[in-house]
């Protein structure tokens, strides 16, 4: 056997050890590819990959198991009719779906491309599941629509209540937090309330995202006649209040409505709520809401997420007294109409006064920097939301404090007064420079800070006057922009360490080979040289190493610095290098 026979041979062997098997499939890091792979190599490696192959299928996958079953596909390939029940089948029709079937976990249906393929012939899954006297997948924990058909919700019903289980922990219907194509209509939510009780009336985690008014009316006119006939007589939000297990929902804004943003707050066990767009008829939730809640609602309650509201929405949501009293984590992703978005912040921090738990905060303006979008421009509105000690992870992504007001006023400073014991601070779209970095250095708690660096105009700043911050990580999210003469990089490196002496590294989000070769003699050479001079009292002229002096260190930074091309300033008029002329967003 050649060599290239005897390692296969070799390779083949090692998997069937069951030790080596199995701390590669509990990795985790497998792709499906792989693991289709690894099912021929033997018997107990297939029992094992065909477990994890199934775990998570298509609803298309599944349903081809099926030996009766024909589908045809759009010219795009993805699947556009299923006729379960094409031909007479022998009595082993369901054997290979069953054979799988017992593995899986997940099944999502769809997907986001907005195309939902019909289904025929359900009488077939509904005859199997009575002649078997069990469910179809019973071990299924989750099911995920990606999105959701013409029929307003009713063809969801129907996958509902042929694969659901008592056992089923979790089911998405929100596509429109991607897509405002075809939502599932108010009305409608009420029944797939009433089928999910039926089926899962332990479910714990829900996502129903409704909308009334998103579709053009001769579309609506077409389906809504025979959704809404399907309606149950009570109001579409009381079949919510049965399902008393549920600890992580999603609803879309139209659920702020009085009567049943009541019923929200009276779920006994909700840990996560999370609001996406989706209005209801009649109702405007940025002034119609009612800010007052009963005593006893949102008891457990400690994270909410707000995405894809615009700033009106937020600040309506937030108005709610006592909606955010005990939350820990807040996820906010917002969109703006205006191109002053300043008011809207200042209210936006101002509600969050009332969130005097909160541990985590997010808050994100989407931006496409390669269609010329740029992030929000901000004054001081952080400062409204006052005192947070408890806080300790802010991010803060698509958003920045102007460059002039940042540097007149120095709203940093006043953040480390109301974040006192902040130890994350990720602010990528917030330029900084050596100076300003000196602000940074007064939240005495931190120890990981990501902005975009600018090192290439070095000072030294003058001795602290307050606790340095346990900071070791300085990250980037720009390239590297360092100074090209080795002088002002000694002194970037001793300013830096001035303003935290723990520091070990800066890292930037640069692909540029010569300019992370230039960053990685800063972090390897320069700071560690600067950092055991600061810390052990030597000389300018001590040796690094053994081997290495500060001269050598100087020689080698001119030959690195032979291919290194500084970076142009990006499209950001932020930049420090840059005119003190601002664009906003």
């Amino acid at each position: 056997m050649d060599s290239t026979g005897f390692a296969l041979c070799a390779t083949v062997k090692a998997l069937v050890i069951p030790e080596i098997a199995t701390l590669i499939f509990s990795s985790g890091s497998l792709s499906q590819a792989d693991l289709a792979s690894l099912c021929r190599v033997s018997q107990y490696m297939s029992k094992i990959a065909t477990q994890l192959l199934w775990r998570n299928v298509t609803a298309e996958g599944l349903l081809s198991l099926i030996k009766s079953t024909e589908y045809y596909r759009y010219k795009s390939d993805s699947p556009a009719f299923f006729h379960l029940d094409s031909y007479t089948s022998d009595q082993d029709n369901f054997k290979m779906f069953h054979f799988y079937a017992q593995y899986v976990e997940t099944l999502e249906v769809y997907d986001r491309s907005g195309r939902c393929y019909r289904v025929e012939d359900w009488y077939l899954l509904r005859r199997e599941i009575r002649a078997r006297n069990s469910p179809l997948l019973p071990n299924l924990k989750a099911l995920r629509f990606a999105s959701t058909s013409t029929s307003l919700g009713l063809k969801e019903m129907k996958w509902i209540s042929v694969f659901a289980t008592p056992r089923l922990e979790e089911i998405s219907l929100a596509p429109t937090i991607y897509s405002h194509v075809w939502p599932i209509l108010f009305p409608i939510a009420s029944t797939i309330l009433k089928t999910i009780f039926e089926f899962c009336p332990g479910i714990q985690t829900l996502a129903l995202a409704t909308a009334d008014d998103d579709l053009d009316a001769e579309e609506l006119t077409k389906v809504e006649g025979r959704a809404l006939a399907h309606r149950p007589p009570r109001p579409w939000y009381q079949e919510l209040k049965r399902l008393t297990k549920l600890r992580h929902l999603t609803v879309s804004e139209g659920w702020l409505y009085p009567a049943s943003l009541q019923e929200l707050g009276s779920l006994p066990e909700l840990e996560s709520l999370t609001i996406v767009p989706g209005s209801l008829d009649n109702f405007n939730h940025k002034t119609d809401i009612e800010t007052g809640l009963p005593n006893g609602a949102f008891t457990c309650l400690t994270k909410l997420s707000l995405l894809g509201l615009d700033g009106l929405g937020f600040n309506a949501v937030l108005s709610i007294t006592g909606l955010s009293r005990k939350i820990t984590i807040m996820k906010l992703e917002l969109y703006f109409d205006s191109l002053e978005p300043e008011e809207e912040f200042e209210e936006l921090f101002d509600g969050l006064r009332h969130a005097s738990c909160l541990r985590e905060l997010h808050i994100r303006h989407p931006f496409q920097p390669e269609k010329g979008d740029k992030p929000i421009n901000i004054y001081s509105s952080m400062e409204n939301m006052g005192l947070h000690p408890s806080l300790e992870h802010v991010y803060l992504d698509g958003i920045r404090i102007k460059k002039r007001y940042r540097r007149d006023s120095r709203p940093f400073r006043r953040l480390a007064v109301i974040w006192p014991n902040v130890q994350t601070l990720w602010m990528p779209s917030q330029h900084a420079s050596l100076q300003e970095l000196k602000d940074f250095a007064r939240l005495t708690s931190l120890s990981h800070l990501t902005v975009k660096l600018n090192l290439g105009d070095p000072r030294l700043p003058a001795e602290l006057k307050f606790k340095s911050a346990p900071l070791e990580t300085l990250t980037s999210s720009g390239p590297v922009r360092l100074s090209t003469t080795y002088k002002d990089l000694s002194l970037s490196a001793r300013a830096l360490l001035r303003l935290w002496p723990s520091l070990r590294q800066v890292a930037w989000s640069d692909k540029d080979h010569e300019r992370t070769q230039m960053a990685d003699f800063f972090n390897s050479q320069v700071l560690r040289f600067n950092r055991e001079k600061l810390f052990r009292g030597l000389e300018e002229d001590v040796r690094l190493s053994a081997t290495q002096s500060t001269t050598e260190m100087k020689a080698r930074f001119k030959l690195i610095l032979e291919d290194v091309e500084q970076p142009d300033l990006d499209s950001d008029t932020d930049s420090d290098m840059d005119t003190d002329s601002e664009t906003g967003t």
